[in-house]
């Protein structure tokens, strides 16, 4: 098994136009009084920030709903419930709409400004700029608004639009997205825990402003790229580890060691969706991996790399011919955080199975908590 996806990844790797460098580590022992010296500073800068519950901290909840994370936030003088998917890869904030005259109390006439969006899978939505008060309400008992809030009104949308998440509230790097027009409320700066897809009953949330600042040993922390298109928050991907066995990639040729074999019969996937597929029994045991970013290493768990569909086990890695995405089903049971000013991408473990019953998720004395 482990041979195979080693291919499997070699195959993939080619089609990312990254660069291995390589790095030597030098381990150095550090006194234990040191150890805890540095230990109690992270504690108290990490207080310092939260300064527990702020204005400048706004956090809230991600439901999961059609393989989508969801996010309400409020439009208009009514204050009109919009339940719409999390979006990464684009700025704008947008709902199915119709023209003049206004649609729930939310103004959507014709005007100069224009907006058509093409996403994946041929969906798409066209229609016109617009502002309205948006509102939005968080797990931390605060509200915050923007009055001039800018979104789109989608008059011409394609795809599964019309049904629950069908609008889309954009993450992006650009001007429009929600994480810009925040402001200082962000200072363009967010987090987010997201929990396994199978794991029933727990929420996931995001961050904005100083409760996305992150804190702790395990925390992992990389360079954003320059960024090739506005919208996108960029990193780059040097190779992937597999127990012993690292695939990098270097002028066009690669090497690659191999580690203990599993054993295992490739099946067919019966969606045809992913390539590599294994019969799901009790001899099976995805091998474990190492994500190596420009900057530092990110281990990953069986259930990032692998999903299980009916009676089949699939890795979970596909060839795109255009951008290449670091999807959500490699960041489950990690906090991840962006810092936009900063330039960095963080990540830190969590374990969902085992957190604490709280209200919200917090990053407190340089320790985890995440609610039920």
């Amino acid at each position: 098994m482990v041979t195979r996806v080693i291919i499997r990844l070699r195959s993939i790797l080619l089609c990312f136009l990254i660069q291995t460098i390589f790095k030597k580590y030098i381990l150095i022992q550090t006194p234990r009084v040191e150890i805890i010296r540095r230990a109690i500073t992270r504690s108290v800068k990490c207080a310092n920030i939260s300064n527990w519950i702020t204005q400048n901290s706004p956090t809230t909840d991600l439901v999961f709903h059609a393989d989508e994370y969801l996010m309400k936030i409020r439009l208009g003088t009514s204050l009109v419930d919009i339940l719409a998917v999390t979006d990464m890869g684009s700025d704008l904030t947008w709902i199915p709409s119709r023209p003049c005259p206004p649609w729930n109390g939310i103004e959507c006439c014709y005007g100069l400004c224009h907006h058509d969006i093409w996403y994946a899978d041929r969906l798409y939505t066209r229609g016109f700029l617009s502002t309205e008060t948006m509102r939005k309400d968080y797990t931390t008992h605060s509200s915050i608004e923007i009055p001039s809030y800018i979104f789109g009104c989608g008059i011409d949308n394609g795809g599964y639009f019309g049904k629950v998440g069908s609008e889309v509230i954009g993450l992006g790097a650009g001007p429009e997205s929600i994480v810009t027009q925040m402001g200082q409320l962000s200072m363009r700066k967010f987090s987010y825990c997201l929990n396994p897809i199978g794991l029933q009953g727990r929420v996931s949330h995001i961050h904005f402003g100083d409760w996305a600042t992150m804190c702790g040993p395990e925390k992992v922390t990389v360079p954003l790229a320059p960024r090739q298109h506005a919208s996108l928050y960029n990193i780059t991907l040097e190779a992937f580890t597999i127990r012993r066995a690292r695939i990098i990639f270097i002028g066009g040729s690669d090497a690659v060691k191999e580690g203990k074999i599993t054993r295992a019969t490739p099946v067919l996937d019966l969606n045809r969706q992913l390539e590599l597929c294994f019969r799901k029994d009790r001899s099976l045991q995805p091998p474990s991996m190492v994500a190596n970013f420009r900057g530092d290493d990110v281990p990953l768990k069986w259930y990032n790399t692998f999903v299980t569909t009916g009676p089949v086990t699939c890795l979970a890695f596909g060839v795109s011919e255009g951008l290449t995405s670091y999807g959500s089903l490699a960041q489950q049971d990690f906090f991840v955080g962006f810092d936009k000013m900063g330039g960095t991408l963080s990540f830190k473990p969590f374990d969902y199975a085992h957190a604490f019953n709280f209200h919200f998720c917090i990053n407190l004395f340089g320790c985890t908590f995440y609610p039920k």
